[in-house]
């Protein structure tokens, strides 16, 4: 076992022996119980709108490229997300690179990045959702220092890429690192020249994954889309919540969403288990909900996403015809 996986492992155990510590489980059966599933069927439509959203978005990242349409791009990204789920490593995303980028004769790492500047959007999205959450609902210092650190990690990022593209730095940035390779070894020169050399190449095709951020139409795109799709997401928890019959309002649902979005950065094994409860937990706490009930919550919440991504997502797996052991290739062999 790697060390990723058991580190995953690890981090997974500790936070399932917080969960299920003292768990009432009658209340947890009980709580199970009353879940109504008259919202069920506005739930998986506007869980499958945003998939589609996604599509748009991350055509306009890709410059609203004529190779790709936005139902094609909606597809790959809910395959790539159900992979995220039972896959260590946000593997999803590299399939999702190494997949288009084959398909559409595109370089991969050049789709690797728009997918980075997707991720760091969502991030910016769902920071200022949970500091609009907390300014507004709850000022507990634990939480506001959580929504500072996120946002300093996530806009600092989009800030670091945007410097980066628009100043071109990555030549300057190659040209030092391969000034330094004359310090070396005469023997070890060579070999870390060349490995130097393909670094930069990648990350020069890494950078063209962000030459959106020089068209401020399809920026505007993506940063609006971002928030729609984080908008209905919020709404997809909220009627969640309601069918608990539990009296929450929609501030609860935007303390959800964004715990357990960021919980998915924490590593874990499949299905994000232990993180996405342990988030779930946290966020029902501020209102005082207890464990046992949020627990059964989150595991409703968090299957009928699963079925919903194995469903399509399985769908389009087989019809693009890519196997497990694909998959696994695309794992070792990264993005080239």
């Amino acid at each position: 076992m790697s060390k990723r996986k058991i580190v995953a492992l690890v981090i997974t155990l500790a936070l399932l022996a917080v969960i299920f510590y003292k768990i009432n489980w009658h209340e947890l059966f009980v709580t199970f119980k009353n879940f109504n599933f008259k919202n069920i069927w506005a739930i998986v439509i506007l869980y499958v709108l945003t998939m589609f959203i996604r599509g748009i978005r991350w055509k306009a990242l890709l410059l609203n490229d004529k190779r790709y349409s936005s139902l094609h791009l909606a597809q790959v990204f809910t395959v790539g997300s159900m992979l995220n789920v039972f896959l260590p490593a946000r593997a999803g995303d590299l399939y999702r690179a190494y997949y288009l980028g084959s398909v559409k004769n595109e370089k991969k790492m050049k789709v690797f990045g728009s997918i980075i500047l997707e991720r760091t959007l969502d991030g910016v999205s769902v920071f200022l959702i949970l500091l609009a959450a907390v300014l507004l609902y709850c000022k507990q210092q634990w939480i506001l220092h959580i929504s500072y650190g996120i946002g300093a990690l996530f806009i600092g990022s989009l800030l670091f890429f945007y410097w980066i593209f628009k100043f071109d730095k990555i030549d300057w940035i190659c040209k030092k690192m391969l000034a330094c390779v004359k310090f070396f070894p005469k023997k070890l020169a060579a070999p870390v020249g060349t490995f130097l050399e393909k670094v930069c190449g990648y990350s020069k095709s890494f950078m063209e994954g962000f030459e959106v951020l020089d068209s401020f139409k399809y920026s505007m795109i993506a940063v609006v889309s971002s928030f729609l799709i984080w908008g209905i997401e919020a709404y997809v928890a909220f009627l969640i919540l309601e069918s608990f019959n539990l009296g929450l309002g929609f501030a609860a649902s935007l303390f959800v969403i964004s715990l357990i979005s960021f919980s998915t950065m924490i590593p874990s094994t499949s299905v994000f288990l232990g993180p996405y409860q342990y988030a779930y937990i946290l966020a029902l706490g501020i209102f005082g909900v207890q464990k046992s009930t949020t627990l059964a919550i989150s595991t409703v919440h968090q299957g009928i996403l699963v079925l919903i991504l194995v469903a399509i997502g399985g769908y389009y797996l087989l019809k693009f015809n890519i196997s497990v052991k694909d998959i696994e290739n695309i794992e070792k062999e990264k993005i080239k």
